[in-house]
């Protein structure tokens, strides 16, 4: 299993594993990340603001209530927490972790979220001063 990670969705904290896929270790990488995520009647989706590598022989259709998945046509980060019965006709599909726990909370969930994915224990992604997935560059700047 890769990096467990925390999603904080509104003020509800979540947390998950990634798996070891090259998707869920980019996307461990570039934590911690913001952005807006919607929730809906099966999970809550964003669009990530950049790509990552996903492995075509992954690529599939549906969901397990509780994934955590990346579609890569569109670059959406989704946390499925309903609907599995019938998600096979939802394609394009990368599962790349897992929520631990109970969904109920998230099931309660409804319409735009700022929404914070961190590394689980860092929430503010710092590793000494600089914020993780900083380049030298961006240190440069904030010394």
């Amino acid at each position: 299993m890769g990096a467990r990670i925390e999603l904080r969705l509104g003020e509800l904290a979540v947390p998950a594993s990634l798996n070891d896929t090259a998707a869920a270790r980019a996307l461990a990488q570039r934590l911690p990340l913001d952005l807006r995520m919607c929730a809906s009647t099966v999970g809550c989706c964003g669009a990530l603001p950049f790509s990552l590598p996903a492995d075509p022989a992954l690529v599939h259709r549906g969901w397990t209530d509780g994934d955590v998945n990346y579609n890569p046509s569109g670059d959406w980060l989704a946390i499925f927490f309903d609907d599995e019965r019938n998600s096979l006709r939802y394609g394009d599909q990368l599962t790349i972790g897992r929520v631990e726990g109970p969904l109920d909370a998230i099931r309660s969930l409804d319409g735009r979220l700022e929404a914070r994915v961190s590394l689980a224990g860092d929430p503010d992604g710092t590793v000494g001063d600089a914020p993780r997935g900083a380049t030298e560059n961006d240190q440069a700047t904030t010394d």
